[in-house]
């Protein structure tokens, strides 16, 4: 009998008090993310030759888009140190309880809206601003979730035409919790909770009322991730995906995937540094920033120079710096103390030249 009350106790206790989402995120600012990233063949095999790396550094913990977010900077490469690399884009995690939170944006979102505008001949940005409609927080991580039961992050659905088609689609990202799993990593061994995420796109067959509409999966791309206490992601698999798109008569093709693995490289190397020569947008200094940073650029060229401020919808917010410059290296402060805290992308163009990099303005 009291064998039976303990093990009532602790499955009551489980259930009341499972395990914080928070615990599996690192606690300490500063802590990096190293990650060996090794695309795969038709087949799912390393292409070793085309191996690269990718470095993020947790830097801070703000009020964004209303809620309180770990700041995760992040950049790729082909170097295994990217020390001397600038941070090219940002991640956002929160936690509430048992779910983790990630916020979307458009960088994450361009490469499927590319695909699906280039196929359907779309020039009206219409696909463009139905993808806008996703950014925002969504809870991709409920880490009390039931488990090999699938669980719906985000559903779209829209209609776009191609003359006179009209092709009724559904977007969602579906989420699923599998069986804890160890794990054998370069920084240690895991009991880690598995996930999968999928990015998945339908086409609708429409029935007449009250038959509702049956979807047609087209696009499936499965992202399956190993997520550590203490160390958050330290291992993901994206096997490469046929896509069947011959129900729109357009055929088919393969998205190559990844493999994604916690890297721990050799603690000494040689410092390098190149000779600046080419046009080149530097990251900003502080970042993130409150409310004063500086944002410096180099060019080899004559002419007008224009530097844009955009929010992370991509609406033009302000014109940083707009003139006729000779070469050199230059250098403006910004000033965005009337501005709300959140992500922005800066971009300096000049004639056919365009680069941009993100910023983070906390409060």
């Amino acid at each position: 009998m009291k064998i039976l009350f303990v093990l009532m106790v602790i499955i009551f206790n489980s259930e009341i008090n499972p395990q914080s989402a928070s615990s599996f995120f690192p606690q300490n600012h500063g802590y990096v993310w190293r990650y060996k990233m090794i695309p795969l063949d038709t087949l799912n095999n390393p292409i070793d030759s085309l191996v690269f790396y990718r470095v993020d550094s947790l830097t801070t913990t703000a009020n964004l888009y209303n809620r309180s977010a770990k700041v995760v900077l992040t950049k790729v490469g082909d170097d295994p140190f990217l020390y001397l690399e600038p941070y090219l884009d940002t991640i956002l995690y929160s936690f509430d309880q048992t779910i983790g939170y990630e916020y979307l944006g458009m960088s994450q979102l361009e490469a499927i809206a590319d695909l699906i505008a280039l196929f359907i001949g779309d020039t009206t940005s219409g696909v463009y601003n139905f993808f806008r409609s996703f950014v925002g927080w969504h809870s991709y991580y409920p880490f009390a979730s039931t488990v090999n039961q699938q669980y719906t992050i985000l559903s779209r659905d829209t209609t776009f035409t191609i003359d006179t088609l009209s092709l009724p689609l559904r977007f969602q990202i579906l989420g699923r919790r599998f069986n804890d799993q160890t794990k054998i990593t370069d920084i240690g061994t895991f009991n880690c909770k598995k996930f999968t995420l999928e990015w998945r796109l339908s086409y609708l067959l429409v029935f007449p009322p009250p038959i509702p509409p049956v979807p047609v999966k087209l696009i499936g791309i499965v992202d399956t991730l190993w997520i550590a206490p203490n160390h958050w992601i330290v291992k993901s698999f994206t096997p490469s995906t046929i896509v069947d798109l011959s129900l729109l008569g357009i055929g088919s093709f393969t998205i190559p995937g990844i493999k994604m693995d916690i890297h721990n490289p050799p603690v000494s190397f040689n410092d390098y540094y190149s000779e600046i020569s080419s046009f080149q947008l530097f990251q900003n200094f502080p970042n993130p920033f409150n409310p004063n940073t500086k944002i410096s650029w180099y060019t080899p060229h004559s002419g007008r120079h224009i530097l844009k401020l955009y929010d992370i919808l991509g609406n033009e917010v302000l014109t940083l710096f707009d003139d006729y410059i000779l070469p050199g290296k230059y250098e403006i402060n910004f000033d965005a103390s009337k501005l709300s805290s959140g992500v922005y992308l800066y971009r300096l163009s000049n004639n056919n030249l365009t680069q941009s990099r993100k910023m983070i303005l906390v409060r």
